[in-house]
Order: structure tokens, then C-alpha cells, then sequence
């Protein structure tokens, strides 16, 4: 079985990469309107972005330098001339030719093909997790605009409460059954909500415009609602099976074949003990005895300088080990970090459960029994004033619970090594032997 990685990787963001550089006006015209959706969004960054279609323009050349590795170099042809012999009665014309052809020693091309693959697969390692972080910048992005929008809109909701209680208190306050600082402590409440309400339309704002910056958008492109996106449920057995496979995710796999590559290039300096060969062949037409015109031969180089090739080798094993140590390093900063992202977001949709099944109800509930209690004389402006400060911190409480949700699940996503949704639902059927794709 191919690991996910690879497949989700190869199979579909380098196809894409050759059509968008195939036909750049397509790429022009996906990028001028944003998608609908959160996922739209993300697949959307993967073609726009513009560091995004860098690190994709780098890995494909790498592939071509890869191409061209593990060859033999040119031939060198060298023509000499005895001046003196042009225009002399004498003397032929004289002249040396010489073809040469240099020989590595057995291996050294191959690999060559090999060190230049270990780069291409390190470039693509890295292409992927800059994949991962940008879908994981992009969530975020989008989870703290909605979480503004919803606390604007809870924003405004009590503005216009606090607007109505402005109007009866001003008529109480009018037929003398309301002091003057209950009314004004009202002003005062909405007030400091329309003050809020200026900072959160500005942070709106700086949030819109990272987020067309993410998916290269026009300036000042409007963007979707995406309140009404949902969150799917990650299972037990998901999370387990993204465990299992921690070594198939993009960091450690640029340190696997970063690895390689020093493995390959102790190899190298091992294969540069022994001498390269260089095949001559040359024909010299001074010589007097036609029999000794024409000469070949073979020469080789002599590696006497063993005494550095061995403080590379040792350079190399440590850097090996270092290596070793890093992605043992990495191997458990990745489990903690899924298991840690994990638990914020359960803990999350518990608490958003909460605030949407008793805590916000009852809220509302308490402040319409404040009201018909303010109303019927049975209740100071004391009382409703707390129920209303009650349900806006409700209300915000439960707006944050969700956008903790939204940006646990970001968290989750990445540290699984993740880009889609549809990437969580293929680790079950991969697990289950279905293909990925």
C-alpha cells in the first residue's frame, strides 16, 4: 500500500501544478472569485497562492536537474597545430588531435541519480507541509473572521435590546417612575456596544484582507459567509490511525530524505577513494613513423588524500546521527501535538454543546423574566441590567466555543499531516484497504 502522502501529494498536486503552468490564464480565472465553501477555500489557496506555486516551481526543477544527474560528461576534443609547418615545402602540415572520455568509478553516476532524488524528494516533503501550513493559516483566518462576524452580530442584537429598554426607560423616566441614572446607565451600555462595534468592523477588515492575501484575490473582493459550514466529527479510530502513521508526514519525511542524502554522499566520498578512469585516444601527426601516429590510452587519478576523505566521512555519520536524533524529536513533538489538539477540540464542542442546550436558554429565559418583572414594577433596573450582561457573555462565551471548535480542528488537521476534510474519510478506508486518492 502507497502511503497517503504520497498519493494525495503526487497523484494530485503536481498533476495540478503541470496543468495551472500548462495554462497560466485558467490559474488567472480560478483566483478572481472566491469559492463558497471552506474546503473551496482551501483547494482554492493550493492554486492561487502565489509561495504556494513557488515551492511547486522548485520541485519541478528539481525533477529536471534530477533528469539530468547520473550522466557521463561530454567528451573533450583538443586540436593542437605546429605553426611552422604551414606553407614549408618541406614538412606535411602538423597537427595533434586528441578525444578524451572521463570514467567514474563504478557507482558514482548512479549515485549521483540518487543524490539529486533524495532533493527532489526533500523539495516535495517541504511543497506538502507548506500545503498543510497554508490550509491551516487559511482555517484560521476564516474562523477568527466568522467568530468577529457572529460577535458583531450578537453586538448589534444588543444594541437594539438595550435600544428598547432606552425607550421605556425614557418614558418612565418622563411620568418620574424612572431615575435619571438608570437611564443613563443604559446609554452608557450601548454605548460601550457601538464602541466595540467600531473595533470589530475594523478587525473584519484586517481579517478580510488576510484572507484575500492567502487566496491572491483582488483587492477588496468580498468574501463568503461561511457561518453555516460545519464542523465534521473526528472518531477515536481516525485520530488512532493518524498515530500509526506519524512517520508518513511531510516534516518527517523531508528528514528522511534529507537522511538519504547523507547516506548518498557518504557513499560518494567512499567511492572517491578509489580512481576515476579517463579513456584517450589521439593522433599526432609530427611523428615521422606513421606506426606511432595514432595512440590510445587510459589514464587515472590518484585519491592520495585519504586523511580528508575520512574527516568527511565522520562529518557525514554525525550528521546522520544528528539527523536520527531530530526525527525522533519531531516524531514526538507531532504525537503531542496531535494528541494536545485533539483534546482542545472535544473539549470545545463539549463546551459548545453546553452553551447551546442549557446555558444560552436559560439566559434568555432569565432576561425576559427580568423584563416582565421591570415592567411590572416587581423588579429594580439593578436586576435587568445583569440579565442583559448575562446573555451578552453567553452570547460571546458560545461564539468563542465555536471558534475554538473551528481553530481546534485547523490544529487537529495539520498535526495530522492533513490538507481536506475528504483526507480524514480516506484514513478509514485506506486503513480498510480502499485506494486513496
Amino acid at each position: 500500500m502507497q502511503p497517503l502522502f504520497s498519493i494525495a501529494f503526487t497523484r494530485r498536486w503536481l498533476l495540478l501544478a503541470a496543468l495551472l503552468m500548462a495554462r497560466p490564464g485558467w490559474a488567472d480565472a480560478a483566483c478572481e472569485a472566491p469559492a463558497t465553501t471552506t474546503e473551496g477555500l482551501v483547494q482554492q489557496a493550493l492554486t492561487c497562492n502565489p509561495a504556494q506555486q513557488a515551492y511547486l516551481s522548485r520541485h519541478q526543477a528539481a525533477q529536471h536537474r534530477s533528469e539530468a544527474s547520473g550522466r557521463l560528461d561530454d567528451p573533450r576534443l583538443s586540436v593542437g597545430v605546429a605553426p611552422n609547418t604551414f606553407g614549408n615545402d618541406q614538412l606535411d602540415d602538423g597537427y595533434i588531435v586528441e578525444l578524451s572520455q572521463p570514467l567514474p568509478w563504478p557507482g558514482t553516476l548512479s549515485l549521483d541519480r540518487q543524490l539529486a532524488d533524495d532533493r527532489v524528494a526533500g523539495i516535495q516533503a517541504m511543497t506538502a507541509h507548506h500545503q498543510v501550513e497554508l490550509a491551516r493559516q487559511l482555517r484560521l483566518a476564516l474562523a477568527r473572521r466568522d467568530y468577529r462576524r457572529q460577535r458583531l452580530a450578537i453586538n448589534r442584537e444588543n444594541q437594539r435590546l438595550w435600544q428598547l429598554l432606552i425607550d421605556t426607560l425614557e418614558d418612565r423616566y418622563a411620568s418620574v417612575t424612572a431615575s435619571r441614572s438608570a437611564l443613563l446607565q443604559a446609554q452608557h451600555e450601548r454605548h460601550l456596544l457601538m464602541e466595540n462595534a467600531i473595533q470589530l468592523e475594523a478587525a473584519l477588515e484586517r481579517d478580510s484582507s488576510q484572507i484575500r492575501q492567502a487566496l491572491n484575490l483582488p483587492t477588496a473582493t468580498a468574501l463568503p459567509d461561511l457561518s453555516n459550514d460545519g464542523i465534521p466529527a473526528i472518531s477515536d479510530d481516525q485520530l488512532t490511525q493518524r498515530l500509526s502513521v506519524l512517520d508518513e508526514q511531510p516534516q518527517i519525511r523531508a528528514l528522511q530524505a534529507e537522511q538519504s542524502q547523507k547516506q548518498h554522499e557518504l557513499e560518494r566520498i567512499r567511492k572517491q577513494r578509489y580512481p576515476n578512469f579517463s579513456l584517450m585516444t589521439r593522433y599526432n601527426s609530427l611523428w615521422m613513423n606513421e606506426d606511432q601516429r595514432w595512440v590510445v590510452g587510459v589514464g587515472i587519478n590518484l585519491p592520495l588524500d585519504q586523511g580528508g576523505r575520512s574527516r568527511q566521512e565522520a562529518a557525514l555519520r554525525a550528521d546522520q546521527q544528528a539527523l536520527d536524533w531530530e526525527q525522533r524529536d519531531r516524531l514526538l513533538a507531532l504525537r503531542e501535538q496531535l494528541a494536545q489538539a485533539a483534546s482542545h477540540y472535544r473539549e470545545a464542542g463539549k463546551r459548545l454543546r453546553l452553551y447551546a442546550n442549557e446555558l444560552l436558554p436559560l439566559a434568555r429565559e432569565n432576561l425576559a423574566a427580568s423584563r416582565d418583572a421591570f415592567r411590572s414594577g416587581e423588579a429594580d433596573f439593578q436586576r435587568i441590567l445583569t440579565a442583559q450582561r448575562q446573555l451578552l457573555t453567553t452570547q460571546e462565551q458560545q461564539a468563542q466555543a465555536y471558534y475554538q471548535q473551528r481553530t481546534g480542528f485547523a490544529q487537529l488537521t495539520a498535526a495530522a499531516g492533513l490538507v481536506f476534510v475528504s483526507d480524514w474519510q480516506s484514513t478509514n478506508h485506506s486503513e480498510n484497504g480502499g485506494h486513496h486518492e
